[in-house]
């Protein structure tokens, strides 16, 4: 990706905005690049405020957001898209970011990605896009990226899109967003859902026995509703709020139809020659008390179920980076995260990088890791086809971004629900292995359901 220059003129003056990005056009098209992307500095704003403004007055609807630990990356618009399926989706994706990368005319400080959502299943749909609009926050300082598409743009098209921008800011100065407080939402009859997930752990369990499986991760569905609809905004602002120490994010491509969570999970981050890796599995709930959370703490660490689930996550990801050419440096023992309604067993991974490798090869390869569906991994797909009776979509499945150098990161898309018009569709799950006790893995699931029920709006 070929860099210039920072812009240095008043970006207030249409004449001036003309002339420099007629050059940089001009420039982006001597290199033989389809894309142009201008960087610019932007004042202390809240990018999830920025990216619902720049919806609202752009009619855009395919947006992107990822936020965690005063990292916030928010994006929406779409210059360039790819929608794949089948079995080399990681590829063909990996692919099209290379193509596209490649061809972007960057005026720095421009940083452009293209972001990914995969789906669970690989017949289902996964997406990457070139976004319009950028932005990236990092402690204090804002950046925007504005892509576009040379054949189809000229500096008249970027003015209208540059004063979009600042229409965006203007409402958010003049009439920021209100909050949406969370709704007192009631658990239906889950009459239903129990009975089916009770007689699919049992089957797991008799696998287990049988030697068929190690581990065995269940889900179970839950689909709210409400007659005045959804708020998807209102339900990030709340999760960022109760979740901060979660990747709070958020995906979509239609109006009232977003995939949205706040995913304690990251799969892979790759950045400056090192390789991040998270492992986490096995949990808890928090307790009423100081005391009843300590306890819970020490029963969640001594478990020998617990710390041989999370074990084999911690196996799979160090033969698994090692396969890849890694040497994995990975703590004696796993800390504890805690969130708001539970705690988990978390290892964190690194892996120095021998040599420079593209984030979604990396990502093709742990997906789906025994953390989200099981070990071995090509048998307890079969049997969550088999078992599971719903469609995971999004849910359990990578989702993130990629640098033109092949970097980037990847979460998982846990603790999740998609929203479509008046229905929440939220997801749960809970790893089944020698000494799991059914109406346990339930309980699990239902704290789990909670991260999303207490942040609907």
């Amino acid at each position: 990706m070929p860099v210039s220059l920072p812009l240095t003129f008043d970006l207030s003056s249409e004449s001036e905005f003309y002339t420099q990005v007629s050059t940089g056009i001009q420039a982006a098209q001597q290199a033989n690049c389809q894309f142009l992307s201008l960087g610019i500095p932007l004042p202390t704003v809240d990018p999830l405020m920025l990216l619902a403004g720049l919806m609202q007055v752009s009619g855009e609807s395919e947006h992107f957001y990822l936020e965690q630990a005063g990292e916030i990356v928010a994006a929406c618009g779409a210059v360039a898209t790819s929608s794949v399926q089948g079995s080399q989706r990681f590829s063909d994706l990996q692919h099209f970011s290379e193509r596209i990368l490649n061809r972007v005319w960057a005026i720095a400080p421009a940083e452009p990605r293209i972001f990914c959502q995969f789906s669970f299943w690989d017949d289902a749909a996964n997406r990457a896009f070139l976004p319009r609009w950028q932005v990236i926050q990092r402690r204090d300082q804002v950046c925007l990226t504005l892509s576009c598409a040379l054949e189809t743009s000229t500096p008249h098209r970027l003015w209208q899109d540059w004063q979009l921008l600042q229409r965006a800011l203007a409402h958010l100065v003049a009439d920021p967003p209100p909050c949406s407080p969370p709704r007192a939402i009631a658990l239906p009859p889950l009459t239903e859902q129990y009975g089916q997930f009770i007689t699919s752990v049992k089957r797991a369990l008799q696998l287990l026995e049988e030697g068929d499986l190690e581990k065995l991760v269940l889900a179970a569905a839950l689909t709210l509703e409400q007659p005045q609809g959804f708020n998807w905004l209102g339900t990030l602002q709340n999760l960022r709020q109760q979740y901060a120490n979660c990747y709070i994010f958020s995906v979509g491509q239609k109006r009232q139809q977003v995939f949205l969570g706040a995913s304690p999970e990251r799969l892979v981050k790759i950045g400056d020659g090192v390789l991040c890796a998270d492992a986490l599995a096995g949990s808890r709930p928090r307790g009423q008390t100081q005391q009843e959370d300590q306890r819970l703490r020490n029963g969640l660490y001594h478990s020998p179920k617990e710390r041989y689930e999370h074990q084999v996550i911690v196996e799979f990801l160090c033969q698994t980076l090692q396969q890849l050419g890694m040497s994995c440096e990975v703590p004696t023992k796993p800390r504890i995260l805690e969130l708001s309604h539970i705690q988990h067993l978390q290892t964190l991974i690194q892996a120095p990088l021998p040599q420079p490798i593209h984030i979604l090869k990396v990502v093709a390869a742990l997906h789906p890791t025994p953390a989200v569906a099981g070990y071995p991994a090509s048998r307890a797909q079969d049997w969550l086809r088999q078992l599971e009776l719903f469609d995971r979509n999004g849910y359990a499945a990578p989702l993130g971004w990629v640098t033109p150098t092949g970097e980037g990161e990847f979460i998982v898309g846990i603790r999740s629900a998609h929203l479509q018009g008046t229905h929440a569709h939220l997801f749960a799950g809970a790893g089944i292995v020698k000494g799991s006790q059914p109406e346990r893995e339930w309980q699990e699931i239902l704290w789990k359901f909670q991260t999303m029920i207490s942040a609907l709006a």
